[in-house]
């Protein structure tokens, strides 16, 4: 009898075990679904950047392309104006969402340059030309991958990334520079 029921204990143990990772695969694959959907949604939203701000988002992009790290620097007082009006706001929830809601537009205005120049640097590097729509989706791609990967993503790429999309929102709204006087050629005297 003690034999029977120590096989039941055992059988008992090993369906909680099976029901076990069972459960945990289930979370893996809903965790798996839910960030590719995050992923693909937040693509589709980039993609409406371009149709509705085509012009904000090349001007952004060119503002990161051109100037990199004056758009990190930028980004960094972008990031503390927001902190400082919602520490300021924090008791008013109406002003806190409007806080929110602007500074969610210029961040995906933002990661949509950032998405844009990573992917035109990533077809320069491969040698091909394409499209503004293949160079956000692959820089895109890229990016949330790179961004995903824990301490040098979570520490590095993202906040790196988001500051300075952040910083060249700021940079593209300001005039360009003004291009160099054109030199002309030095002519030699003949002989």
């Amino acid at each position: 009898m003690e034999a029977m029921m120590a096989q039941a204990a055992v059988d008992a143990s090993t369906a909680q075990n099976v029901q076990t990772m069972f459960y945990n695969v289930g979370a893996l694959a809903a965790s798996f679904v839910v960030g590719t959907g995050a992923i693909v949604s937040l693509l589709g939203i980039l993609y409406m950047t371009m149709v509705v701000a085509p012009n904000a988002t090349q001007r952004i992009s060119g503002a990161l392309r051109e100037r990199n790290v004056a758009s990190f620097f930028a980004g960094i007082p972008v990031l503390g104006l927001f902190g400082l009006v919602t520490a300021i706001v924090h008791k008013s929830q109406a002003l806190v969402a409007v806080n929110g809601l602007v500074f969610g537009v210029v961040l995906i205005l933002a990661f949509a340059a950032a998405a844009e120049d990573i992917g035109r640097r990533l077809y320069w590097a491969c040698g091909k030309e394409g499209s503004r729509a293949s160079h956000l989706a692959a820089g895109w791609l890229v990016f949330a991958f790179g961004a995903s990967f824990p301490v040098l993503g979570w520490f590095v790429i993202l906040p790196y990334v988001s500051l300075s999309g952040l910083g060249s929102v700021v940079v593209g709204m300001l005039p360009g520079r003004k291009p160099a006087a054109e030199m002309k050629d030095i002519e030699f005297p003949e002989k």
